[in-house]
């Protein structure tokens, strides 16, 4: 049998407390090419009020009541951890998300609707080491 990979959980990295924002979107590909470069120069630049360590994107199928019509559709979602700190309250996480919110109604201005959701996030990480193996032959998972 293939040697396990040993997990140890770091304790001073081994809990986050994040303020999770996803966006939903409608999967166009005429707003694709721009959205992904204004989230990438967020991260990149790191200017602004609305700074970002990272994001991910991934698609969902779907079905949605509009205003004029019933809507099935490929949706983008995409999903940012935000660090939370003292010196920004939840308002001020309010206002950033009410910032990104107007931005991308820039990019994505001719859709009938953008649906950004926030929520607290706890992040457990784990860093895989390669070491030996313990005495006695088994493998063993440490927390």
């Amino acid at each position: 049998m293939p040697d396990l990979l040993e997990i140890y959980e770091q304790q001073e990295t081994a809990n986050y407390q994040f303020q999770c924002v996803e966006i939903y979107l409608p999967k166009r590909l005429k707003h694709l090419s721009e959205l992904y470069d204004f989230l990438r120069n967020k991260v990149a630049q790191r200017l602004g009020a609305l700074v970002l360590d990272g994001l991910s994107i991934y698609e969902v199928d779907g079905v949605f009541r509009g205003v004029k019509q019933l809507w099935e559709e490929r949706t983008l979602v995409i999903r940012i951890l935000l660090p939370p700190s003292a010196e920004q309250p939840l308002i001020v996480l309010q206002g950033r998300i009410n910032d990104l919110g107007r931005e991308l109604c820039v990019i994505a201005g001719d859709e009938e609707e953008i649906w950004i959701s926030n929520y607290p996030q706890t992040v457990n990480v784990f860093k895989p080491t390669q070491s030996e193996r313990p005495e006695g032959g088994r493998d063993e998972i440490r927390g």
